[in-house]
């Protein structure tokens, strides 16, 4: 695929900048729909003419609709949408940066997003349907799907297309939740899921921030250790990654255990698990859910995860060898390839 691309753009570099202006049009009708021409204009830095002329271009295709309340996409213009996001990698050359960060953490795939998260809220968005589209990929009959909190992954539920009947798959979450917006916690994210999937789900109705000693008594309790055997059983996990000092300011640990990640130099916390660079796990915080020891009957693992300003503490999650899928964006990317080079010296195989 990226060959034909290398050709057309020699041959004709006309079609991929069309392609490209297209691509950018569908996605934020997409994310913004209703919107009119002269807002859809001002957030691309496009002319209204230049608006209108692929606006009509799109509508005679029978990719979008125009109302009097706006533009929406048609249920075709939804699927092309769905179709280019497959050809994206090679559209925008970022398919060489996929493979380096494969062949860097000895992953299985990586899926790449254009743009930088930290930046711009809608490659969160990108990010969240890569992450939709690989996970329908890999849902199978009977499977127990495990899934964790947080922004991205509130996007990956939002971008699951409904009318689909799994009623045989299990969707659960990974852990208890942890204070965030509830449309962002954990136990809401599975029931989504399962909602848009037609599957069942079971939800841990506990917080993910506890005492040691209660996390002990709720073990023991009959309904929480049913639940968190099923968690413990699962087949795909998918979870985020965040920097270590802010996840640890959100779980409201104390200043004491603060001090010593900084000491210990903490990048990156996935799963309650603290580590640095090296990938090793310096602290964990007390919760119910999925453990460590757990993740080596799990058959895919996929992090989900982007921004430039995230680089460091995803290098420091993959560096642990558990995960074997990475989703991210082309900020995190590069910067990870950068920060990786310059410390190892690393120049390939």
């Amino acid at each position: 695929m990226s060959n034909f691309f290398n050709i057309v753009e020699r041959f004709a570099p006309e079609a991929i900048e069309i392609m490209e202006i297209r691509l950018r049009v569908l996605r934020q009708i997409l994310h913004h729909q209703p919107i009119g021409r002269r807002q859809l204009g001002r957030s691309l830095s496009y002319s209204e003419r230049q608006v209108r002329a692929e606006i009509d271009t799109l509508r005679v295709r029978g990719a979008v609709n125009i109302t009097p309340a706006g533009i929406y996409l048609t249920p075709y213009g939804e699927e092309l949408l769905w179709d280019i996001d497959e050809i994206m990698p090679a559209l925008f050359k970022i398919q060489t940066l996929a493979e380096k960060i494969k062949q860097m953490f000895n992953l299985e795939e990586v899926l790449i997003v254009p743009g930088d998260s930290y930046y711009e809220n809608l490659v969160r968005k990108d990010m969240g349907r890569a992450a939709a589209r690989f996970l329908k990929r890999k849902l199978y009959s009977g499977c127990i799907l495990a899934v964790t909190g947080g922004s991205t992954l509130a996007e990956m539920a939002n971008a699951i297309s409904d009318g689909l009947n799994l009623s045989d798959i299990l969707v659960v979450p990974a852990r208890g939740g942890l204070g965030q917006e509830m449309e962002q916690q954990a136990g809401a994210i599975a029931a989504r899921i399962a909602g848009s999937i037609g599957a069942q789900y079971r939800l841990l109705h506990i917080p993910d921030n506890l005492e040691e000693n209660t996390v002990e008594i709720l073990k023991n309790d009959i309904h929480v250790r049913e639940v968190v055997n099923t968690i413990k059983a699962s087949n795909i996990l998918v979870h985020g990654i965040g920097p270590a000092m802010e996840m640890a300011v959100r779980r409201g640990i104390t200043t004491d255990e603060i001090a010593y990640l900084q000491q210990n130099e903490a990048c990156g916390e996935a799963l309650r698990y603290y580590f640095d660079r090296s990938g090793k796990i310096i602290y964990e915080v007390p919760g119910i859910g999925l453990e460590l020891a757990d993740m080596k009957n799990i058959q895919v693992i996929v992090a989900v995860a982007g921004g430039s300003n995230k680089a460091l503490a995803i290098e420091s999650v993959l560096n642990s060898g558990q995960q074997k899928v990475l989703i991210t964006d082309e900020g995190a990317a590069e910067k990870i390839i950068a920060n990786k080079e310059g410390k190892d010296g690393w120049h390939g195989r």
